[in-house]
């Protein structure tokens, strides 16, 4: 089996050759069910869940009726409360509640595996030595038009972002700046690029690549 690669890049950007990557973590089989339970879990995870509407113990009101019982061609109404009365309760409507739910360690884990070999079978994973930012926008933009990224929605990963590199990515739309051990699956299949620098890629190995 030949081995999975990756082009490398330098630090200014510039291409310098290949990188083999591990088979661990790149050459895993595409599983779409356990996709769909990692997006699943993230999005949910991502509600707040505020919708609130009042229920009949919640309206105020009542008392006398809103109209008299006879004579008026309409369906007999006994309080103004009602749900079928504007300004009435809600009758079964939603309450504030928690989405939230959690995937198996394990699971999450092959995940993410499935989701970057998916990224490497695409042709979406490229290393780079490291990325030396002093948090200016400019000389990100200039990164990425180098690497032939720039207008794509790019994931970059490293072993631990510094707050520079996160200060010169916040304005430049589309790019995602993570530590690697915080990958999930929904933001390696979103990206038309995963980048990541050669830390990052030892931080994958040590978080998922047992």
């Amino acid at each position: 089996m030949a081995a999975l690669s990756a082009a490398l890049f330098t630090a200014a950007g510039q291409k310098s050759g290949t990188l083999d990557l591990p088979e661990e973590l790149f050459g895993g089989r595409s599983n779409q069910q356990l996709l769909y339970l990692a997006v699943k879990e993230y999005l949910d995870n991502q509600r707040q869940g505020t919708a609130s509407t009042k229920g009949a113990n919640e309206v105020s009101g009542g008392g006398k009726k809103p109209f008299q019982q006879k004579g008026t061609g309409r369906a007999r109404q006994g309080s103004n409360r009602a749900s079928i009365m504007v300004g009435g309760y809600v009758a079964h409507g939603p309450h504030p509640r928690d989405y939230s739910w959690d995937l198996p360690r394990g699971m999450r884990k092959q995940a993410v595996k499935a989701a970057l070999a998916d990224s490497h079978k695409h042709g979406k994973v490229s290393v780079i030595e490291s990325i030396a930012a002093s948090g200016k926008t400019k000389e990100m933009v200039s990164l990425l038009k180098t690497m032939d990224a720039a207008g794509q929605r790019v994931l970059c990963l490293d072993q631990k972002p510094e707050a520079a590199l996160i200060r010169s990515a916040r304005n430049i739309p589309g790019l995602v700046i993570k530590a690697a051990r915080e990958t999930n699956v929904y933001d390696l299949l979103l990206a038309g690029r995963v980048i990541i620098t050669r830390n990052g890629l030892q931080a994958l190995k040590e978080t998922i690549g047992s």
